[in-house]
């Protein structure tokens, strides 16, 4: 009996297996997985206001999806110095594209400007930044950004004047 059940299994037909596997293969591109590395675009501007430069790098995350908070901060002290000039961090940005595939084809009809406005978000803490799976063609586009402001230098026993203004307005009892 198990010679008759082998060999029915055997003879069953499994090309569309293959076929599954090779159509699968082109729709491979639009599963979402966890990002394993990142683009970080640190962005110094002078005293002016003015962007001076933009630096690309590429980064391999440790654990996929997470920049851990030690990673982040060697990112943030290896950049702070640019041509001898010092800058301070003055914003980060997390681009992270986690839209699921099943929505991509309206996201890319869509003529309302806003759509992908949820993609961008400010980094308020120093912290590990976590990044959300992400469909596989977009793993290049979602991005660290980290915007450095050059540093005013005060000279030797000078400090900034800082004004506070109260009004001590007193309520009367009438």
């Amino acid at each position: 009996m198990n010679e008759q059940m082998n060999e029915q299994i055997e003879d069953l037909d499994s090309t569309w297996i293959q076929e599954f596997e090779k159509l699968d293969k082109d729709y491979k591109n639009y599963y979402t997985e966890n990002i394993s590395f990142l683009r970080v675009h640190s962005i110094y501007i002078n005293k002016q206001n003015d962007i001076e430069k933009v630096i690309e790098e590429n980064i391999f995350l440790k654990e996929p999806g997470l920049i851990q908070k030690e990673e982040l901060l060697s990112i943030i002290k290896h950049n702070s110095f640019s041509n001898e000039i010092k800058y301070s961090l003055l914003s980060i940005l997390k681009f992270n594209i986690n839209l699921e595939p099943e929505y991509l084809k309206t996201f890319l009809k869509s003529k309302d400007k806003n759509i992908g406005s949820s993609f961008l978000q400010s980094v308020n803490h120093i912290d590990s930044i976590r990044f959300e799976k992400s469909i596989t063609m977009f793993h290049d586009i979602n991005n660290l950004i980290i915007i450095f402001h050059q540093k005013t230098s005060l000279s030797n026993n000078q400090t900034k004047k800082v004004f506070i203004h109260s009004n001590n307005k007193k309520t009367k009892r009438k």
